[in-house]
Formats: structure tokens, sequence, C-alpha cells
């Protein structure tokens, strides 16, 4: 609850400080992300990204990152198996665009596929690779934030998906935060 209090008034206090936007008819971003997210089956990530920033007022775009990661421990009566579990996710980006000054404030969501994947190793058993997909949705935020030709974009995203069927439980739900580093190419600008 905390955490919603301290965005509530971050928003707030971003949007007094709205200024007014360039008159730019759309924007095309290409480029990378690096992420981190948890529980175990995230971990650190990266990936590509690319979208378009339409009129200054949506964003679309699509994005593809590989997570690491974990592995974890677990006896049974007989041995001692690793488990590692990791993910992909394809998504589509959906966002609403809001200038705050030479900012731009951008709530909102990721739709796409969680494809998990876990490999069981031990002594005794041969290694095996299982594979799961999940649907998800994922709202969050993000800043748009404009330097030397590029445009840095620190993102926070809440994934929500299911419970994937795989051999050990894993988690298709929790946080990811995120720096997307993009190229802005002009599509065209309004003229007088």
């Amino acid at each position: 609850m905390t955490l919603l209090c301290t965005a509530t008034v971050l928003l707030t206090a971003l949007a007094c400080g709205a200024g007014s936007a360039r008159a730019q008819l759309g924007e095309v971003q290409l480029g990378g992300i690096i992420n981190y997210g948890v529980p175990d089956a995230f971990g650190t990530g990266a990936g590509v990204v690319a979208g378009v920033a339409a009129g200054r007022l949506a964003y679309i775009g699509v994005h593809w990152s590989y997570q690491r990661g974990s592995t974890e421990s677990r006896d049974l009566e007989l041995e001692r198996l690793e488990i590692t579990n990791r993910v992909q996710v394809f998504a589509v980006d959906l966002g609403l665009l809001i200038p705050v000054g030479k900012l731009e404030l951008v709530p909102g969501a990721s739709v796409g596929v969680m494809r998990l994947a876990q490999r069981i190793d031990g002594p005794l058993a041969q290694s095996s690779r299982v594979h799961g997909e999940e649907f998800f949705v994922a709202p969050g935020f993000a800043l748009h934030v404009p330097a030397v030709g590029l445009v840095l974009i620190p993102e926070a995203q809440l994934y929500l998906g299911g419970r994937p069927n795989l051999p050990y439980p894993v988690s298709a739900r929790g946080l990811v935060t995120a720096l997307r580093i993009v190229i802005p190419i002009e599509v065209g600008r309004v003229r007088w």
C-alpha cells in the first residue's frame, strides 16, 4: 500500500509540472532492454524492443527478452536435484504518453506469452528439459528520458501469468524492472 501511495504522489507531482509537447507526427524506437525480475524464474535478462510513439499520444511496440532465472537444489530420498528455471517473454506493449516537461510518463501494459523452461539434473537421473507456455498481462509505467540522441526508458511492470504445467512448480507472477535504451527515429513533424 505504501508503494501505491508513493506512486500516486509522484504521478501527481509530475502531472502538475507537465509541459507542452513538440508537434511531432511520430517516432520509431529501436533498441535493447536489460531487466531484472522476481521471483526466481525471472532473474536478470536482456532483449530487443521496437515500437512507434504515434503523435506523442500513444505508444505501441513489441519486445522479446530472455531471463536467466535461477537454479535451486532439492533433496529427494535418493538424490539431490538441480532445477534450473528460465523464461522468454514475447510481448506487445501499449501505453499512453503524458508529457511532463521534456520527459514523458507512460502508463501502460504488456500482453503476451511467456515460455518457461525447466532443466532438471541429478546424479541418478538423466537431464531432462521441459517447457511450458503461459499468457500474461503486465500493467506498469515507464518514463521516457531523452539523452544525447537516445531515449532511456526506466520501467516497472507487474507480470501476471498463470502456473505453467512443469514438473516442479514455478510462478509466472512477479515484479520486473527494466531499462530500455532506444534510438528514436522521427517519422514527421507538423508544419505551420
